[in-house]
């Protein structure tokens, strides 16, 4: 049996090669999935045209944040047509530090990049939330329910009850409000 093969019936059906099933605390709760750690679904090819299946990249929650939104001037200066900036190589882009936590206090020499700034596409052309003083960390802060209160009391509790059963700690913050908001708009769209 291949390494791939080895790897893929570990993956996908959590078994050992002989065929046994591996051996579980008599007290563990045993998931009905059919044995599988992942669904079909979360596997996709290694490469193009391969039969090579590895696990599928997870996306930051700061993706989904300002994918949507454009600034009025690269919007008039768009190009119907023109190539997509992920159809030519981006240069200059440094490497983050994902594997050390960026400090709270940061020394004016520390020259590393943690992941928290902004890259020369969002110096160029800020998001409508970087001109009004509204940036990344801001979206993720917990808050408390009182800072909310602008929205009527009778959709309030719901939407801050389904904001609090999607977080694993039951906290709030400003994109969840926003996600649970999008949905509902949504929903409201496909029913008229």
């Amino acid at each position: 049996m291949s390494v791939e093969e080895f790897e893929k019936n570990i993956i996908t059906k959590g078994k050992k090669p002989d065929g046994s099933e591996p051996s579980l605390p008599e007290d563990a709760e045993i998931k009905t999935n059919n044995g599988s750690l992942l669904k079909d679904e979360d596997l996709v090819p290694k490469e193009p045209g391969t039969s090579e299946k590895t696990p599928k990249t997870l996306t930051r929650p700061t993706d989904h944040v300002f994918a949507d939104y454009r600034t009025t001037s690269s919007q008039y200066n768009a190009t119907v047509g023109g190539l997509p900036p992920t159809c030519y190589p981006l240069y200059g882009i440094p490497t983050i530090r994902s594997d050390i936590p960026a400090p709270r206090i940061r020394r004016i020499s520390d020259r590393t990049n943690y992941g928290d700034e902004a890259n020369a596409y969002a110096l160029l052309c800020p998001s409508v939330f970087s001109q009004k003083g509204v940036y990344e960390k801001d979206f993720f802060k917990t808050r408390q329910r009182q800072r909310y209160l602008s929205i009527s009391d009778q959709n309030f509790e719901e939407i801050w009850k389904q904001a609090c059963m999607k977080s694993h700690r039951g906290e709030v913050c400003i994109e969840s409000i926003r996600n649970i908001l999008d949905e509902i708009q949504a929903s409201h769209t496909k029913c008229s």
